[in-house]
């Protein structure tokens, strides 16, 4: 199970512009750190582990995700195809989420 996370480098954060959406002082992550990501449509929970760099961020500063009156903005990972099929149905695509240390 894993997942990219915009700051594994000075490299990655100059390309996802995480702050551009409002993001300031995101943490350094490097691959193997692990996150908690819960759906908060269903409360399911999955951790996966940093391996990649992503996702570019500032493409999508704004964007929403909702399940009835929960929402969220803006990607700050992106799961795997396996990591997020244990916490949502492929096809939603985007769920609002909160990210822990995990």
């Amino acid at each position: 199970m894993q997942h990219a996370w915009p700051n594994t480098s000075d490299a990655c954060l100059a390309i996802t512009r995480p702050d551009r959406c409002g993001f300031t002082g995101m943490s350094r992550r490097t691959c193997g750190f692990r996150h908690a990501t819960t759906n908060l449509c269903n409360g399911k929970r999955v951790v996966t582990s940093i391996a990649d760099c992503g996702p570019q961020t500032d493409l999508f500063c704004g964007e929403r995700a909702c399940c009835g009156g929960t929402c969220a903005a803006n990607r700050l990972l992106d799961l795997t195809p396996a990591a997020f099929s244990a916490i949502a149905s492929l096809s939603a695509g985007l769920i609002p989420a909160n990210i822990d240390v995990g």
